[in-house]
């Protein structure tokens, strides 16, 4: 024998399209053939790793949480007197799940006939859609950033984590891929359900393609207004605000309580004058009117309410809400089969 001794051939998983990438053993760096991704690999851990870079400048950050300041009920002088305490970017860790998520539904749908009877007609759905499960892999405090949606112009880099501000990884890559498999499932199912009236058996099932430590990029804006902090947090790649936090506009709030009280008041009154002319018929414009002018009440009473502070994304807190949260499950995929009988 000549005493040189073979690396094996390791099959890996690649963490941006899902593509079969072999390396030999040993490596820390690999290179997809298929997306040209770059990631690096990290056995004792037993999942791969990417880091994408921060593409969004600092000034295109400010510029961009200056816009989100003017938008919704906020306050009118929010730019003038706000000053930028700090301003920073954060890679923080995420681990990412991409599964095949495959799902039986039984159950039925209602419809009338022609005697206007109720029928319920039996209907097997079959979903079978590409999930991908996001989910911080550490406590992100008050920042709120629950998931990420990796965009297509994200490019990777070599993964260095003493070069960069992170979070250390907190929570464990097992329980992470559990939970990321029983979030698939379940959305799966819910998939298969949504377009039924009813659900009579249902079971799910998950087909794992790739598991990733991904770190991403973030600018985290702090600032201060009449003595009290908020913040903000920008995407690095796509430079959207996700989060933050603002102080609403007092005098939007006295507006939606005198336009509330008035509007549903008016329209209480127009409902019970009608209902006196019309007779029989007035009863019904009367309930529709009423249930109008309960929305309109409670649509001002909330900003009424909570309209002290602008809550934008996935935040806690009593705060008028804003903005779509970045959720952990994300469809890539919607082929779904129907099949009645």
């Amino acid at each position: 024998m000549s005493g040189e001794t073979s690396k094996l051939l390791i099959s890996m998983t690649c963490p941006s399209c899902g593509g079969q990438v072999e390396c030999e053993e040993g490596e820390s760096l690999a290179i997809c053939q298929y997306c040209d991704a770059v990631f690096a690999l990290d056995s004792s851990e037993g999942s791969s790793k990417v880091m994408y870079k921060l593409t969004v400048e600092k000034e295109a950050a400010v510029k961009e949480v200056k816009s989100w300041m003017k938008k919704g009920p906020k306050a009118p002088d929010l730019i003038e007197k706000s000053s930028f305490d700090e301003v920073y970017p954060i890679y923080i860790p995420f681990w990412r799940l991409i599964a095949r998520g495959k799902a039986c539904v039984c159950g039925y749908i209602e419809r009338k006939d022609k005697d206007d009877h109720t029928i319920r007609e039996p209907r097997e759905v079959l979903i079978n859609r590409e999930y991908i499960y996001t989910s911080s892999a550490c406590n992100v405090g008050d920042l709120g950033l629950e998931g990420i949606r990796v965009p297509e112009n994200a490019k990777p880099i070599f993964f260095d984590d003493a070069d960069i501000v992170t979070f250390g990884v907190t929570t464990s890559k097992d329980d992470s891929f559990r939970e990321g498999e029983e979030y698939i499932k379940n959305e799966a199912i819910s998939d298969g359900a949504s377009s039924l009236d009813g659900v009579t058996f249902q079971k799910g099932f998950v087909f794992p393609k790739g598991f990733t430590l991904v770190y991403y990029p973030f600018w985290v804006i702090r600032y201060s207004y009449e003595e009290r902090s908020y913040f903000a947090t920008v995407d690095g790649i796509t430079g959207d605000v996700l989060t933050g936090r603002a102080p609403g506009s007092v005098a939007s709030q006295a507006n939606s309580a005198g336009i509330g009280g008035a509007a549903s008041g008016a329209l209480v009154g127009i409902g019970g004058g009608l209902c006196t002319g019309l007779g029989e018929d007035g009863g019904m414009v009367f309930i529709i009117l009423l249930i109008a002018a309960v929305c309109i009440f409670y649509f001002c009473y909330q900003r009424f309410r909570y309209g002290d502070e602008i809550i934008t994304g996935n935040l806690e807190g009593k705060g008028l809400k804003s903005g779509d949260g970045v959720g952990k499950i994300e469809t890539i995929s919607h082929d779904a089969y129907d099949h009645f009988y």
